[in-house]
């Protein structure tokens, strides 16, 4: 069976494995006489829920290369080097390994806070088969393929280029064209510097093309954030947005304090992750930020949080920060406080579009907060650069020819760029 799509350059051949015509589960794979290396191997998320789900889960990776969910074992034969760009599944894809090869992650240490959540359900596959990331290297240690740091909603996220014997190619992986906030710097000078020498052929995502979408600039985002907050006149609100969204978080956290809320982690796994985050941007801290556990179990040492109890905080402006799917949090945490529910303010910051699995929860959530009296507010920073911004990007890279990838609406990203071209 035919399970990757060939590219040919020349004596360079570039196999796609997985991302075309689909969102997720990229697996590409570039070889010449000198060199084999794999950017991202993830996994497919269509074939996942073809086959798997709440009562029927996978016994192994070996199952899930079998059902496609993975990529193939073949893909892995005689790859040197595996780079992946970011850390969300569909691109991170199993740490254990068919093969062995360095696996260049775009952070050990966040990608070992990530797996804390890892023993649940199917997920426990994605473990390294030592069960440790010891064996692994950073994304920035890598003397054969050259890397730019782009934003995205995972941190961190990363683009790549590598050049064979006759021909040089870009992947972008998954990217916003312009940062959300400057503590990660601006992903246009770093995409500028992998092309500067010329590029035969970007593997370029288009995600957001053919998608309908809630269109909010980061300028337009915080301006609504802001007024929601100060028409709101309740001391307590709650906050949820996808952990690895670090310049979504950061942005929520600077409006907060300029309103004088204090953010409150009251989960244990979400707090460690955004802590070793910021860690690793030096984001200098300036304001409280206040790890709140709601059990003894929960309770452990982080670099940037004061640790507080919920019931000792009665009396501050309170925006506690939820996982997405912990809507009975809510109806807890306000029976903790003796706070009245109705009139309460949840808004939930997401940077990827919904999956029907996700618009599924999203009614639960939805059912809760009508129950409790909670006013919803759901606000969208896609984590992908839009399809106006094509033009940018084509401009910025100048690539000879691409490969549409990690989209559903491919012949779009053809067609423009080929009008582009003209």
């Amino acid at each position: 069976m035919k399970t990757a799509k060939v590219f040919d350059l020349g004596r360079t051949k570039v196999r796609v494995y997985g991302g075309l015509n689909t969102i997720g589960g990229n697996c590409v794979v570039v070889e010449s006489p000198s060199m084999k290396v794999m950017f991202d191997q993830g996994v497919n998320f269509t074939q996942l829920k073809r086959f798997y789900g709440f009562l029927i889960q996978p016994d192994s990776v070996e199952e899930l290369r079998e059902m496609r969910v993975l990529p193939p074992r073949e893909a892995y034969e005689g790859v040197d080097e595996i780079y992946i760009s970011h850390l969300h599944l569909d691109h991170l894809g199993s740490l254990n390994i068919p093969v062995k090869a360095f696996v260049y992650l775009p952070s050990r240490v966040v990608a070992e806070a990530l797996s804390k959540a890892w023993w649940a359900s199917w997920r426990q596959q994605l473990f390294p088969q030592t069960l440790s990331f010891t064996g692994f290297k950073d994304v920035e240690e890598s003397k054969k393929v050259r890397y730019a740091r782009v934003t995205h909603s995972a941190f961190p996220s990363f683009a790549f280029r590598v050049d064979t014997e006759d021909a040089s190619i870009l992947y972008t992986g998954d990217l916003r064209l312009k940062p959300l906030h400057s503590v990660l710097g601006d992903p246009v000078e770093g995409l500028k510097g992998l092309a500067e020498d010329g590029v035969d052929l970007a593997i370029v995502e288009g995600t957001n093309f053919g998608r309908r979408m809630n269109y909010l600039t980061p300028a337009q985002f915080k301006a609504l954030f802001k007024e929601l907050l100060e028409r709101y006149g309740r001391d307590l609100l709650f906050i949820s947005a996808h952990p690895l969204d670090l310049e979504a978080t950061l942005i929520v956290l600077e409006l907060l304090w300029e309103s004088r809320y204090t953010p409150i982690f009251e989960n244990a796994y979400y707090a460690y992750l955004l802590d070793v985050m910021v860690n690793a941007v030096d984001y200098p801290l300036e304001e409280e930020l206040v790890f709140a556990p709601r059990s003894t179990s929960g309770i452990r040492h982080l670099d940037n949080f004061e640790l507080e109890y919920l019931h000792e905080l009665r009396d501050r402006r309170k925006a506690v920060f939820i996982p997405i799917t912990g809507i009975k949090d809510v109806k807890d945490i306000v029976e903790l406080l003796n706070e009245r529910s109705s009139g309460l303010l949840y808004i939930s910051v997401l940077g990827e579009p919904f999956s029907e699995e996700w618009v599924i929860e999203e009614r639960k959530v939805g059912n809760w907060l009508k129950l409790l009296g909670v006013t919803g507010y759901r606000l969208h920073l896609s984590g992908h650069y839009h399809p106006y911004e094509f033009r940018e990007l084509v401009e910025l890279i100048k690539p000879k020819r691409i490969i549409p990838i990690h989209t559903e609406s491919p012949e779009a990203l053809v067609m423009l760029f080929n009008a582009l071209r003209a």
